[in-house]
């Protein structure tokens, strides 16, 4: 194996990974090999959106998952070490590999390798479609990365930080580049007078910190799925929206999650002046079980305790409970009493 040298472009570091890659089984390839490259690219194989992983402040992660088999995951790490000049450190193992460049490179020369990596396994899988997890701070330094990335669609975004503070002009920027379809999360701290509106109109919506968030845009807001953390909206607001909710409001509304709400509430006084019943197995009016679909996963909640009511206007059932330290509203698409 031909070492890492600090003066290898970036295409050169790319060309020696992909030796070390054909080490790996899951990939079943050889980078000489042109043909076995063509077998690869046009078998049936499928995997899920291509992960992208820039939260660490010296490293970068790809991911690559077949669609019915989490158990084929496989990451390549790229970290910054102090390491010799002249040569690279790597570790494998049968899900990963990590290889460990010189810490005086840029930021932008371990993007180009993130970039390379990308566009080689999106080409042999047929698959442009990511997943994007970055920090705040990498947004503004990012440039290369967005201006490079040869995709077709970004189904979501997580910005992750623990101290890093997130801004509108980030959102904007990151929203305007990646532009993506199923939804964003926001996991971390928010500037003062935080508030991009924009975010309401994506199916998913999940944000830490959500006292930005006023009742009118509850109501306004298209997503089909919000989990909201550290809020301000009160039982008061939760016996406000149902009723709202039962006046037509909130159409693409499948489930919205309240943290916050340790103690069980007042239903009586939230579903004052409302019909509604406990979840009674034998009727099978709805199922027990809530379907929450994520782009890799299906969440299953338990609705036993739920209580439920119908919306006049087209029979769409609504239920509500409580359970841990939230409140949560499901909506039962397609199923009417």
């Amino acid at each position: 194996m031909e070492p890492f040298k600090l003066m290898d472009t970036p295409f050169l570091v790319f060309q020696k990974i992909m030796k070390l890659m054909e080490l790996i089984e899951v990939f079943e390839m050889s980078q000489t090999s042109k043909r076995m490259f063509a077998r690869i690219k046009y078998s049936r194989r499928r995997i899920q959106p291509i992960f992208l992983f820039k939260r660490i402040e010296n490293g970068r992660t790809i991911r690559a998952v077949e669609e019915n088999d989490v158990t084929s995951e496989f990451a390549i790490h790229l970290t910054l070490e102090n390491v010799e000049r002249d040569v690279l450190r790597h570790e494998k193992n049968e899900k990963s590999m990590t290889c460990y460049l010189h810490n005086e490179l840029t930021e932008e020369d371990i993007d180009s390798q993130l970039v390379n990596l990308f566009n080689y396994l999106s080409d042999l899988f047929n698959n442009k479609t990511i997943v994007v997890w970055l920090r705040p701070s990498h947004i503004a330094t990012s440039s290369f990365l967005f201006s490079n990335l040869q995709f077709d669609s970004c189904q979501l975004i997580t910005v992750l930080a623990k101290s890093d503070i997130l801004s509108n002009d980030g959102v904007s920027r990151i929203l305007e580049i990646l532009k993506p379809t199923i939804g964003i999360a926001l996991k971390c701290q928010i500037e003062e007078g935080f508030g991009p509106r924009n975010i309401l109109k994506l199916p998913r919506l999940y944000t830490v910190k959500a006292r930005w968030l006023t009742f009118d845009d509850l109501l306004n807001m298209e997503c089909e799925t919000a989990f909201l953390r550290y809020h301000s909206f009160t039982e008061e607001d939760v016996k406000k929206f149902i009723n709202h909710w039962l006046a037509g409001s909130n159409p693409k509304l499948m489930h919205l999650r309240l943290n916050g709400f340790r103690l069980e509430p007042n239903w009586e006084h939230i579903l004052e002046g409302i019909e509604y019943r406990a979840w009674d197995e034998k009727t099978k009016k709805r199922p027990r079980n809530f379907k929450d679909q994520y782009i890799y996963r299906t969440e299953e909640i338990d609705c036993k305790n739920g209580l439920d009511f119908e919306r006049k206007s087209d029979g769409m059932i609504g239920t509500v409970m409580q359970k841990d330290n939230w409140i949560g509203f499901f909506v039962w698409q397609d199923i009417q009493f």
